[in-house]
């Protein structure tokens, strides 16, 4: 992206000032980075019926196929290629890079995996303890204690019958958990924006002259890579919007916080700019592996049960299969554009 180094080489003529002309390089390619999923967002507010039923379905079901390959096709094939590429270039042997491979591609999807079960359940967790605390919920489970017995006992209240009363503790469950943790897939999907945001930045500072040299012929931040970028926004800030009304949030309400979301970028484009230098192949290859096991995580834990659970007839859960494999051939098409360099 040669444009990215005659604009840095423009700002920074002009200003005279380097780290103003970092920061300046980095609003504009966040602005063009976020462009049209910021469209999208303005949008969606709009489209009321995203929320329901069908439609609903078919979204879980395409974007878990995209994540699910753009977890293992995308981040996990750019993590062995990085590890396998500098094993070379360090004179490793077959065996110590094989070795090499399984301890960074395995190790950051394991790691991935495990940061996404422990988020999840320990979310979970505090919303179960603050649940079994609620006041609400005193009304029809609590404890007596006498000496050494404890005894549980439920109150029927106005209920008629058990299954009322089964039926109304199961509303008032539902209604106060589910939307909640609706959230936990938000906080996975806005994780792998640190990482990436950092190789972003990091990646900027590889097209900046230095003595006169670019050495952006390193860098994975081409054209093709910009385009894909932008392409896996968009099913992603789709469904963010959804998982943020889902939780029980107004559409204006989920519109801001859907552009929170975006410029989460920001703060770790400017650390990857200007400190990336630390972020050496072997540490790249470790977090392409860990952003690939949370997406794995969020596709077959958050998303895929969405409407694995549905009740379908043959027509919808056809059109269900159809739309699933829609979102892996979206993020094929998507992945087709990234053409490999070594340097990142």
């Amino acid at each position: 992206m040669q444009w990215i180094s005659d604009l840095y080489v423009y700002l920074n003529d002009n200003i005279q000032i380097q780290w103003a002309s970092k920061l300046i390089l980095v609003f504009i390619f966040l602005f063009a980075l976020l462009l049209i999923p910021i469209i999208l967002s303005l949008v969606l507010p709009f489209f009321k019926n995203i929320l329901k039923g069908k439609s609903k379905v078919y979204l879980y079901a395409f974007s878990t196929g995209f994540f699910i390959i753009l977890s293992i096709f995308g981040f996990l094939k750019e993590s062995l290629e990085v590890s396998s590429f500098q094993g070379e270039k360090n004179g490793y042997s077959s065996t110590q890079t094989y070795l090499t491979n399984i301890g960074l591609v395995a190790g950051g999807t394991l790691t991935g995996i495990i940061f996404s079960f422990v988020l999840k359940f320990a979310i979970s967790f505090q919303l179960n303890k603050k649940l079994m605390s609620s006041k609400k919920l005193s009304i029809f489970i609590h404890q007596h204690e006498h000496s050494d017995h404890v005894h549980t006992h439920s109150h029927s209240d106005f209920m008629n019958n058990k299954d009322d009363k089964l039926s109304l503790v199961e509303d008032t469950l539902k209604e106060k958990v589910e939307g909640k943790l609706k959230l936990i897939a938000l906080l996975l999907l806005l994780t792998h924006r640190i990482p990436e945001g950092l190789l972003i930045g990091y990646s900027l500072n590889q097209h900046i002259p230095v003595d006169g040299v670019i050495y952006s012929q390193n860098s994975a931040l081409t054209t093709a890579y910009f385009l894909s970028l932008i392409f896996h926004l968009i099913p992603e800030e789709t469904i963010f919007y959804l998982r943020l009304r889902e939780s029980g949030l107004s559409p204006w309400k989920a519109l801001f916080v859907s552009f929170i979301g975006l410029f989460l970028f920001l703060p770790f484009m400017l650390i990857g700019i200007y400190v990336g230098d630390f972020i050496n192949s072997f540490l790249k290859s470790f977090i392409y592996a860990g952003i690939s096991g949370v997406f794995l995580f969020t596709s077959l834990v958050e998303f895929f049960p969405e409407f694995y659970h549905e009740i379908f007839n043959k027509k919808k859960w056809l059109i269900t299969l159809i739309f699933l494999f829609m979102g892996v051939i979206f993020a094929v098409i998507i992945l087709s554009f990234h053409t490999h360099s070594h340097g990142i």
